[in-house]
């Protein structure tokens, strides 16, 4: 799917920088939707001078909205739209001097310019009715005229900054309005609720964020330097996040608005997942080292026996074990239930290798391509199914040799994994194939369960290819 940025392109003559401007702009501007009660559309010039098409569209929060009808890839002309194309021409926001009535709704309307690096770029129409805002006199005052603050920093190109943060707070959840000093000059009704569940019941106005005793605040890096920054209030459980916007005019600070929200829920979340996660990856830690142990009683057990057959089977259930053990130790590494397999499979030929291949012989095992990360109820059999395939090749491809290659590739085809143990040895007899080895009948018996394939054939050597669905 073309981003936002793509399509700019694709209608404009835009460089790359000057789109990807467009698509910050996009990102961050439902604060101005919000605060000037209105519908943003972005009007990008075509290819054709006289022509322009809605590239983006937003809708505020804080007021119905005038376009329930999607508006993006309309195209209008200088004729249709004379404002956006004289805001366009002329650089500066004009707004018309009286509402337009649309189906008997008045409409008013702002066009501001988007500036980027001198150059204008683009046109945003701010359009909203004023018998549609939600809630009349201070309040609606105080958002209009930190909205016209934003609308002129859109037109200098001081809006969205560099690094502009994602993830706005809404408007609604608390707004706190600075002067030059960074003083708070009015704050919202869920600001100040917002401030008195952290245990500040005292007047704020005309008194800075910083010296209500909850720690430091933003606000003033935020000004000094003139770019927008997040923070954080906290005491007890109660978290409040800030997002301090500098009102910026000619390259000084005019004031600012603060923009809070009551996380405390989020932050307890949080918490509980990281406690959960830690606990799983404790459990799979746990099991790694009973599994480890109880290999290590086998190769003790192994060494006690006379005979070379039980010892060659109690070695070949310490590969597997182990093979499990590694899957659980890959777990315990990361917070989540999945596994990186390749990674897995990596460690599974270096177990085997050290386990099976004798120091003299030169017997290599490659492992390549990727797979990503998989489910642990898939990453265990197949594990113990990689291990079976390598020990076979290592046991029974170099009859009479001591050296060989072989080389297990992993590929993720659609929505399946595929596994190919393939090595340069003898090939395999088809009197084996049909046999009932215990290796064979393993894997056979895991990749049934997972609703997978399994084939060996003979290509210059044997390759056993197993084939099993990811769920998704």
């Amino acid at each position: 799917m073309a981003t936002l940025a793509d399509r700019i392109r694709r209608i404009s003559e835009m460089t790359i920088e000057e789109a990807e401007h467009l698509r910050t702009l996009c990102s961050s501007w439902q604060v101005l939707a919000d605060l000037s009660f209105s519908d943003l559309l972005l009007y990008v010039p075509m290819r054709r001078a006289d022509r322009f098409e809605v590239a983006a569209q937003i809708r505020p929060f804080t007021s119905q909205t005038l376009y329930p009808q999607d508006m993006v890839g309309t195209r209008v002309t200088q004729p249709e739209q004379p404002i956006v194309e004289r805001s366009y021409r002329e650089g500066q926001i004009w707004s018309q001097p009286e509402p337009v009535l649309v189906d008997g709704v008045p409409i008013r309307m702002d066009a501001v310019p988007v500036r980027y690096k001198g150059k204008v770029l683009a046109v945003i129409t701010k359009e909203g009715s004023p018998a549609t805002s939600r809630r009349p006199g201070r309040l609606e005052q105080v958002y209009l005229e930190a909205a016209e603050y934003v609308s002129h920093m859109i037109s200098e190109g001081s809006f969205p900054g560099p690094r502009m943060p994602g993830d706005w707070p809404r408007i609604g959840d608390g707004l706190f309005v600075l002067d030059e000093t960074g003083r708070v000059r009015w704050a919202s009704p869920n600001a100040l609720s917002s401030l008195r569940r952290l245990g500040i019941k005292q007047n704020i106005l005309g008194r800075y964020l910083g010296e209500l005793g909850l720690g430091d605040t933003p606000v003033e890096e935020a000004f000094a330097r003139s770019i927008t920054l997040d923070g954080e209030l906290e005491r007890g459980d109660t978290y409040i996040v800030l997002r301090v916007v500098p009102f910026i005019d000619s390259g000084s600070v005019m004031g600012g608005i603060v923009i809070s929200r009551d996380v405390s829920e989020v932050r307890q979340k949080e918490r509980l997942i990281s406690v959960k996660d830690a606990t799983i990856r404790e459990i799979h830690h746990r099991v790694k080292n009973n599994l480890q142990t109880i290999a290590s009683l086998l190769r003790l057990q192994a060494r006690r026996l006379n005979s070379e057959e039980a010892r060659s089977a109690l070695q070949e259930s310490v590969l597997r074990i182990s093979s499990i053990a590694l899957v659980h130790e890959t777990l315990s590494e990361n917070p989540s239930d999945v596994a990186e397999f390749g990674e897995v499979v990596r460690r599974i030929s270096r177990m085997v290798g050290e386990g099976l291949i004798s120091p003299d012989a030169d017997i290599q095992v490659s492992v390549t391509g990727a797979c990503g990360a998989i489910s642990a109820d898939l990453a265990t059999p197949l594990a113990v199914t990689v291990t079976e395939l390598a020990q076979n090749a290592i046991e029974h491809a170099f009859v009479g040799r001591d050296s060989g290659r072989i080389a297990i590739t992993l590929t993720k085809i659609s929505d399946h994994l595929v596994v190919r143990v393939q090595d340069d040895g003898v090939g395999i007899e088809e009197s084996a194939l049909q046999s009932s080895r215990l290796g064979l009948q393993i894997v056979r018996s895991l990749i049934a369960e997972l609703g997978g394939t399994f084939e060996v054939t003979n290509n210059k050597g044997t390759r056993a290819e197993v084939r099993v669905p990811i769920k998704r």
